[in-house]
């Protein structure tokens, strides 16, 4: 069956970090099928270059751009030729993100603690922060709106998560910084949060197995729909939120997990 679009992108210029594989990258996809042009960023230059070749074979353009999302001079720079290049960005999708090495909160490693609060929390505020600078500047192209910002959260920001504390820390502090930066950035921007619960990622080595023995060890609530997420589930979700159909909606975390969390 062809996927649906309705071409609700058209025009617009996305940048979307860790969209080397993924969520990212099938977000990515999505958005390019709807008419968008993406920045492809990720720390796998490989990955993105993939990514960047099937969104050119959608018939959209495609610059990729290697940048640690948790080092400020990177981030930077990405944004400053992100706008040298294209003009503008109307859309940025903050997906970047990692699990980081099982532990027990008690016996968490400070070094670790770090890399997964800089990537995930710090690298969300650093990318949202060096793009909105510029976004509020830019003409309202599309709508009423100057730009849309899109974090990606958990459902492990909602309810914790035993044994991957630190990231579960880390995505509360997501969903408050996506609501922090909507309250900061209206009525120009809307920031919105998207929330995926189980699905077949890299942060599970791609394998239904592992996600169902990760279910285990959280004593997660069983997927009510039946089934374990694909990245491509969350797609249309983040299309929604990059649209103008969105447009009265800003601060929420919205989850998309199949009915694991309610709230």
């Amino acid at each position: 069956m062809k996927e649906f679009s309705e071409q609700r992108l058209s025009g617009r210029a996305a940048l979307v970090t860790g969209s080397g594989s993924g969520i990212g990258r099938a977000i990515s996809l999505r958005y390019a099928r709807e008419g968008a042009n993406i920045i492809v960023n990720d720390i796998n230059l490989e990955g993105a270059n993939e990514t960047a070749k099937m969104i050119k074979e959608l018939g959209r353009k495609a610059m990729v751009i290697k940048a640690d999302v948790s080092k400020s001079a990177e981030v930077e720079a990405m944004v400053e030729k992100a706008y040298k290049d294209w003009g503008r960005i109307d859309i940025l999708v903050n997906n970047a993100g990692i699990s980081g090495i099982p532990y027990l909160i008690i016996e968490e490693p400070e070094p670790e603690w770090d890399r997964v609060m800089n990537t995930n929390l710090k690298g969300t505020w650093l990318c949202s922060k060096f793009v909105a600078l510029r976004m509020l500047k830019q003409e309202k192209k599309f709508g009423p709106l100057r730009g849309k910002i899109i974090n990606t959260a958990s459902i492990a920001g909602k309810t914790a998560f035993s044994h991957i504390g630190a990231y579960s820390a880390s995505k509360f502090g997501v969903i408050g910084l996506t609501q922090v930066f909507a309250k900061e950035l209206a009525p120009d921007i809307t920031v919105n949060a998207i929330c995926p619960g189980f699905h077949v990622t890299g942060i599970y080595l791609n394998s239904e197995e592992v996600i169902r023995e990760s279910m285990k060890q959280f004593k997660s609530p069983e997927i009510l729909v039946g089934r374990i997420g694909k990245a491509e589930d969350v797609a249309p979700l983040a299309t929604f939120l990059a649209s103008n159909d969105s447009d009265y909606m800003t601060g929420q975390a919205i989850n998309i997990d199949g009915g694991v969390e309610f709230h």
